[in-house]
């Protein structure tokens, strides 16, 4: 049997604190895909689209590609950014319909932490307004990732909604196929799915809520447990991103059984139970960056990966921090890497200067006042390139990208790759492109919260990190949330659930 599936996505993880608004340009700049575009673009890609590829052609099905489109995280969304996307999305599903005459499914890679200009759950609007279009019957299902912030209306809208089971995300391509087998057995009439939703009153951050470490990876066991249970279709774990602050930012829980929908209660209850029994262990422990830095320079081997985690472009913050950097020149280090410091004049001089010419320029600290002050740098310009490269790691493995120009200063024993996109240095590949081998260097910076551990945890002979300024912030306290539930933990600890 064979269906007619529409495809499509728009994707981003909105920090609210962020002074940088999120425009068109900034979806168009780093990952934007309509058609046929879709399709080359993602095919044999482990990702979300990549994996509704697959599923639809492993059952033979027709697939028509809407648009995707994913910015990097940062600040709300404008109201006409989000518009022009959401509208390209629905007409290419009413393109479906006229071209059909009718579909058998949709099938959407979402985000779940989007904020939007006067709409704090966008995803809620965009499956609504697609609901809206195909109706009642037609099955709809989502990929959404860890980090989304649940809402009643996402649940509502979706038949399905599959998060990711990993934090660094390695498994969007796993649950695009199960969203896909999971429209499937609707079709087949073999389930009629039913799903409830719990949100305690825990938003933690980012940093200590990774999967293979500590509370979530408990809950995440007890998640799996409960899937082995017959009737039991889906349960997921949300981490939820506080940054968001939005009111039902945080973690939640999701189960959807065949039917049953005191089970999916009790399970969702149970789940919830737990992390609140366990949530105290929500807590990151992190050096201050003149600390690491001396740990890291004194330790016996390397790389020691030194993680900026408060200026972790992949949680909205900045990226050009500086204030490890400071330290590193302070310190007179040696043997290191910073990967990386988006800063456009830093490349423009480098470029000016050329390969082999004297550095001598303020870098960083130039989007806003929340990272650090701009550090003055004194080097040699080792290497210029283009910025291009391809994805080797486990995350978004296969995918094109690109950072911007890019130049490779050398400050002393610092090498400080500068270029010109805010993006996060996920995969090692990033350094390796610009001839910079992570493994060979005593101290690696990266600017990641926990992405990073897929691709540089075997590799790192340890990951320290650091408690350095910035808008992704492990340490809460720092921020002034104005639209989340209150009490909720830890921005609240006295008081009971």
């Amino acid at each position: 049997m064979s269906w007619k599936f529409v495809i499509g996505g728009i994707s981003h993880e909105t920090n609210c604190f962020s002074p940088i608004k999120t425009e068109l340009s900034h979806f168009k700049e780093r990952g934007y895909a309509e058609g046929e575009e879709m399709i080359r673009h993602f095919k044999g890609t482990r990702t979300p689209i990549g994996g509704f590829l697959d599923f639809c052609e492993e059952t033979n099905s027709e697939v028509f590609p809407t648009i995707f489109a994913s910015a990097t995280p940062s600040g709300i969304v404008e109201q006409d950014a989000y518009f022009t996307l959401k509208n390209g999305l629905l007409d290419g599903i009413k393109d479906a319909i006229s071209t059909y005459g009718e579909i058998d499914g949709v099938l959407l890679a979402l985000h779940g932490a989007m904020v939007v200009e006067g709409i704090p759950d966008a995803e809620g609007d965009i499956l609504g307004s697609v609901r809206d279009l195909v109706g009642p019957n037609v099955p709809v299902a989502a990929t959404l990732d860890f980090h989304a912030n649940l809402t009643d209306d996402m649940v509502r809208l979706a038949d399905g909604l599959f998060g990711y089971n990993t934090y660094p995300h390695v498994d969007g391509y796993e649950r695009a196929l199960e969203a896909g087998e999971f429209v499937a057995r609707i079709l087949k009439k073999e389930i009629k799915p039913v799903s409830y939703v719990i949100r305690p009153p825990i938003a933690p951050a980012v940093v200590p809520a990774r999967t293979g470490w500590g509370p979530i990876k408990e809950l995440m066991s007890l998640a799996f447990e409960y899937e082995e249970e017959p009737g039991v279709i889906n349960v997921s774990v949300y981490g939820g991103f506080v940054y968001s602050d939005i009111h039902d930012a945080g973690l939640a829980f999701l189960a959807t059984t065949d039917g049953d929908l005191k089970r999916a209660q009790e399970i969702a209850a149970g789940l919830a139970r737990k992390a609140w029994e366990i949530r105290h262990q929500f807590v990151a422990n992190m050096k201050p960056p003149a600390e690491a830095v001396r740990y890291a320079m004194e330790a016996p081997r390397g790389p020691v990966v030194l993680a900026d985690v408060a200026d972790n472009t992949g949680g909205g913050a900045s990226g050009d921090g500086t204030e490890v950097l400071r330290e590193l020149i302070r310190q007179d280090a040696q043997d290191v890497v910073v990967i990386t410091i988006p800063d456009r004049e830093a490349v423009e001089e480098a470029s000016r200067v050329g390969i082999g010419g004297k550095f001598d320029a303020m870098i960083g600290g130039k989007f806003d006042d929340n990272h650090g002050a701009p550090v003055r740098v004194v080097g040699t310009v080792k290497l210029l390139s283009d910025g291009e490269f391809v994805h080797r790691g486990p995350m978004s493995t296969g995918v094109k990208s690109s950072m911007g120009r890019t130049a490779v200063i050398r400050c002393g024993g610092v090498d400080i790759i500068v270029n010109e996109r805010r993006f996060q240095p996920v995969d090692p590949e990033v350094a390796r492109s610009v001839g910079i081998e992570p493994r060979h260097k005593k101290i690696v910076v990266l600017k990641s919260a926990v992405h990073y551990r897929a691709s540089y945890e075997p590799i790192a002979e340890e990951i320290i990190e650091v408690d350095g300024p910035g808008l992704a912030s492990p340490n809460l306290d720092r921020f002034t949330f104005k639209h989340i539930r209150r009490p909720v933990f830890p921005l609240d600890r006295d008081f009971t659930w």
